[in-house]
């Protein structure tokens, strides 16, 4: 993104200003999935005073709901710079190589050219000098998209109707997964036709890998944020590899199917604890 400046100048009696550090992370990686390796530089300018660069942070985080409904920043995973203890003389520019990898429990922001409300970024922070307190940052958006498999079972949603979409984070785990991530992503579907009139809205959640992922279905809780306490869910897979032959259109009209019974038989399932 464009240079981050933090300091003002300083200016002498009867001087021009010095012109202040500045930092800017750029992501050379065109298209970001997760589980993606990220590659990029960091641009750091002197300005007009020696710069003594004693740490690098470079952290991807995002903004996420708590199971009591705060908000909170939490980061993560961590990139890494390809030095992090160097000078930069006043009035030159140093650029230092950025790497890292996504990890496969990432949100993905964004579907089919729309953002879907999740907010996730790259937050640079350089530490100048010994006592750790004076800094420079630099935030930069990250946009994710979905690997194969969740994006095929988001469109065969579509195909029945599901055309809007949004989502957001939760500081939560999928119970009853071999999930590791600390969180989850649901994903609120709605048939703005009003055609299913079983289920007008449902909440989709993805447990992912490297080979697909397993994709938890359920009636909406957009305000409920602890994994038990909304209801209950019915899941199928998807694997990456079968997206070109597979009809996941059925597979997801069965999951539905299933849902409608599984809170037939079971109805206090259907209902999020309040």
């Amino acid at each position: 993104m464009a240079f981050r400046k933090l300091f003002g100048a300083v200016r002498d009696e009867g001087a021009e200003a010095a012109p202040p550090p500045e930092i800017d992370t750029r992501i050379s990686t065109l298209a970001l999935r997760p589980g993606t390796e990220v590659s990029g530089r960091l641009v750091i300018r002197a300005g007009g005073a020696d710069l003594r660069i004693t740490d690098i942070f470079l952290q991807p985080v995002a903004t996420m709901y708590r199971s009591d409904g705060e908000v909170i920043t939490d980061h993560l995973t961590y990139f890494h710079a390809g030095v992090s203890r160097f000078d930069v003389p006043a009035g030159t520019e140093r650029q230092v190589p950025v790497t890292g990898r996504l990890p496969w429990s990432v949100p993905f922001t964004d579907f089919a050219g729309r953002a879907l409300g999740i907010d996730l970024s790259l937050r640079t922070r350089i530490v100048l000098g010994d006592d750790a307190e004076t800094v420079l940052t630099d935030t930069d958006f990250l946009h994710v998209d979905p690997l194969p498999a969740v994006r095929a079972v988001l469109d065969a949603f579509g195909e029945l109707g599901y055309l809007e979409r949004y989502s957001h984070l939760v500081k939560d785990q999928i119970k009853g997964s071999e999930q590791i991530a600390e969180e989850f992503q649901p994903v609120f579907l709605t048939d703005p036709s009003g055609g299913r009139t079983d289920f007008p809205e449902l909440e989709l959640a993805f447990d992912t890998n490297p080979v697909g992922t397993i994709c938890h279905l359920r009636l909406p809780a957009p305000d409920v944020f602890t994994w038990d306490a909304k209801p209950g869910t019915v899941w199928f897979p998807a694997a990456h590899h079968e997206v070109p032959y597979a009809d996941l259109t059925a597979r997801a009209a069965r999951a539905l199917e299933d849902l409608a019974e599984f809170y037939r038989r079971r109805p206090k399932k259907a209902r999020a604890r309040r």
